[in-house]
């Protein structure tokens, strides 16, 4: 039985386009905005207390569209809002960014959130999942395409209480979009951690049709 051997020449080219491969799949996640750390850390996460979402009306400061709100939120200078629509800016803020800490709030403050009509949701989804259902009144927001979206977001004051979910507590998507916006200086940004899956579990009602900012 003759057997067949790869003459060096041919181990020499697959070699230089594994090498190669390599070096450009390396280059392409150090400037991609969603930067892919090599080694997998875990997410840092607190939950939220009730005394947080839901202040008086006296103190309340993360109220969406409350005009009588203390406006101590930093706004965007033109120069800083041209800086960040490159794309060069946007990665570098997200290599410098520190391990981020996300805010997650449960299905009862969830529900509670919607009854007192306080926030923006945001599904962070792909759109093929959105359509087939969302929460009521949720933008579709897709981790995977936030900067594709820059315009809606931008729109959005800074103050705003947004809300954010995926599918579940090991879904990604709603923290690309929650570190997303808070390169943008979003400053109040919960997850709701449990997401969709914990949404339809508890039988909540499923909203199919397709909400536009």
């Amino acid at each position: 039985m003759i057997m067949y051997k790869p003459n060096n020449k041919l181990r020499r080219e697959l070699l230089f386009i594994i090498i190669l491969s390599v070096i450009l799949a390396l280059t392409y996640n150090a400037f991609f905005f969603f930067f892919i750390p090599l080694l997998r850390r875990e997410a840092l996460k607190i939950t939220v207390a009730d005394s947080a979402l839901f202040k008086s009306d006296s103190d309340r400061q993360i109220v969406n569209g409350d005009s009588s709100a203390p406006k101590d939120i930093k706004v965007i200078a033109p120069l800083h809002e041209r800086a960040l629509r490159h794309p060069d800016s946007m990665a570098k803020l997200y290599q410098d960014k520190k391990d981020p800490v996300y805010k997650i709030i449960s299905l009862q403050q969830v529900n509670r959130l919607i009854s007192e009509q306080k926030g923006i949701f945001l599904d962070a989804r792909s759109s093929e999942d959105y359509e087939r259902g969302h929460i009521k009144g949720a933008l579709n927001i897709p981790g995977l395409e936030a900067e594709n979206h820059f315009e809606e977001l931008f729109s959005i004051p800074r103050d705003t209480l947004v809300l954010i979910y995926c599918d579940n507590a090991e879904c990604h998507l709603g923290h690309m979009l929650a570190d997303f916006m808070s390169v943008l200086e979003f400053k109040n940004i919960y997850i709701f951690d449990g997401g969709w899956d914990e949404w339809v579990q508890a039988k909540m009602p499923i909203d199919s049709t397709i909400t536009k900012e």
